[in-house]
């Protein structure tokens, strides 16, 4: 049994086929066969069993999975540790975005990153909050950029800033930055919203209820982009933070309106038992050094960092 082996494991149990795994992982379809035909048979047992459009793991497949996931984890957390005092991040290291800081974040953040730490290896997912945390949880990810809403104790949670929540219309609305709306003005409106479980659904839902009036939620997604599209065609009007609607904004496709007492907190996550590596030490310093660039110079209204110096 390798490392190498257990890698190529994971990866088909993770996306429940050898043929995505082959394609992720840059290596023949049976090649990858062998290497998983080669674990079975020096363990004696079956690891998947064949189903419609891919395959599922075994009883011991799991088994290897919940015990491979943490041996892994251990041996990428041992290397850490040594190249932590080589001076010079080098190795994979798996981030977690959000899509809504697309375009004010992740774009700078990711270029800026692998043009300063070329040995650095960056594996990146967007999602959710709450997927992210699991990934993090289940050795998945090194780190995410997440909300801050109930977040796990096992996970370790570092500031990164606090952002304003606007009601986010049309031209025709003429919502206006100078001109706040309240809670229950908002509660007026025909919405379109992200999904439950994310965050800002729930943050938005829990201020919402205050008002002890129903939500007139037309239509809820994850994407923001096509969030903000429906929005300009005059559908509906949402409720986002400024960095997910900035460049629509900036376009003159949208109007906003600030939404007093109503904002999200950015944090970056990572598992509490785990030492920080050298890699994610330097992804959190630029990470912060990005967001006060943009706020510094006026391009991200409504956003304050809240790390301490």
């Amino acid at each position: 049994m390798t490392l190498r082996q257990l890698r190529y494991f994971l990866e088909i149990a993770q996306l429940r086929s050898f043929t995505r795994a082959s394609e992720v992982l840059h290596i023949a379809q049976s090649a990858l066969s062998r290497q998983v035909r080669a674990l079975e048979d020096e363990l004696g047992l079956p690891l998947f069993d064949r189903v419609d459009r891919g395959v599922k793991l075994t009883a011991a497949g799991e088994r290897l999975r919940d015990r491979a996931l943490v041996l892994l984890s251990n041996f990428d957390e041992l290397c850490d540790d040594i190249v932590a005092h080589a001076g010079e991040p080098r190795g994979p290291l798996g981030i977690g975005l959000p899509p809504s800081l697309r375009e004010m974040v992740n774009v700078p953040l990711l270029g800026e990153y692998a043009q300063r730490y070329p040995q650095v290896k960056l594996h990146v997912h967007e999602g959710i909050s709450i997927d992210l945390e699991q990934s993090i949880l289940q050795g998945r990810m090194d780190c995410a950029l997440i909300v801050d809403l109930e977040t796990p104790p096992t996970l370790r949670i570092d500031p990164v800033l606090c952002e304003q929540l606007f009601l986010v219309g049309s031209v025709a609305a003429e919502l206006d930055m100078d001109r706040p709306v309240s809670l229950e003005h908002v509660a007026g409106y025909d919405l379109i919203l992200t999904s439950r479980p994310n965050s800002l659904r729930l943050i938005v839902e829990n201020a919402l209820a205050r008002t002890r009036r129903p939500l007139r939620i037309v239509a809820d997604f994850n994407a923001t982009g096509l969030m903000t599209e429906l929005v300009k065609g005059g559908m509906a009007y949402s409720v986002l933070p400024y960095s997910a609607a900035w460049a629509a904004y900036n376009r003159g496709d949208l109007t906003l309106a600030p939404i007093p007492d109503l904002s999200i907190d950015w944090v970056l996550a990572s598992r509490r038992e785990r030492p920080i590596s050298l890699a994610a030490t330097k992804l959190d310093e630029l990470i912060l050094d990005v967001a006060r660039r943009r706020i510094d110079a006026g391009e991200w209204i409504g956003a304050r960092i809240t790390r301490e110096a």
